[in-house]
């Protein structure tokens, strides 16, 4: 019988059940109508501005009627708004808003301290061997 508690992938499945529902707890505790979900794409528009909502679910890896969905959400919380690329009507470019623009230190204060009791106890290299541990198997799945 399979013992579910050495598998790796039973903790990072519990550990991003854990992390959605504290951050979201953190950010409306600090009075934001943020979910996690949300902020992860917050976190792409304030690195690169202007995507099409295709790539944002590539690169949170959603599939795109739920992105939508987000988007539409964060829309009407004046956080992003969204445009025709004017290189081709046919898509839009997703951009922030100066609401959107206003939470990025606030947020990133409130999910640092996160990562932080989360990483408590590991040390740099610790951190470095984890994170290329997860990229290493997150490939394995995405080839």
């Amino acid at each position: 019988m399979m013992n579910f508690e050495m598998i790796s992938l039973h903790w990072v499945n519990r550990l991003s059940f854990v992390v959605r529902r504290e951050l979201g707890d953190r950010f409306k505790a600090q009075g934001y109508n943020v979910s996690a979900e949300e902020w992860a794409v917050l976190l792409l528009l304030w690195q690169e501005e202007g995507m099409a909502p295709s790539e944002i679910a590539e690169r949170t890896v959603r599939d795109r009627t739920t992105i939508t969905r987000f988007l539409d959400g964060m829309e009407r919380k004046d956080l992003l708004q969204r445009e025709q690329d004017p290189k081709d009507r046919r898509r839009s470019r997703v951009l922030l808003t100066e609401n959107g623009r206003s939470l990025k230190e606030p947020l990133t204060a409130i999910a640092g301290a996160l990562i932080g009791e989360a990483q408590d106890g590991l040390c740099a290299e610790e951190t470095k061997q984890l994170v290329g541990l997860l990229k290493k198997m997150t490939k394995n799945l995405l080839k």
